[in-house]
């Protein structure tokens, strides 16, 4: 079955590409595509990731985020 999905999909690819009359739905299409079916395209190297927000400052918010939380059920119990 999937086998059979993999080639509808191809099939189909040409319409939604640049040039088709599809061509305003291959989002939707790719979306569908991605989902169904992993990519077949890798990375040459491993991604690197920077920014500005390291673990530290995640888990702070983390835990501010549930001490209300602790508090009411807390009082609740």
């Amino acid at each position: 079955m999937l086998l059979t999905l993999r080639k509808i999909l191809d099939k189909h690819r040409g319409k939604f590409e640049k040039g088709g009359f599809l061509e305003k739905f291959y989002p939707i299409f790719e979306a569908t595509d991605t989902i169904l079916f992993s990519t077949d395209e890798v990375t040459e190297s491993g991604p690197h990731v920077r920014d500005s927000i390291d673990t530290k400052r995640i888990m702070i918010l983390v835990v501010l985020t549930l001490l209300p939380l602790y508090f009411f059920g807390a009082i609740n119990v």
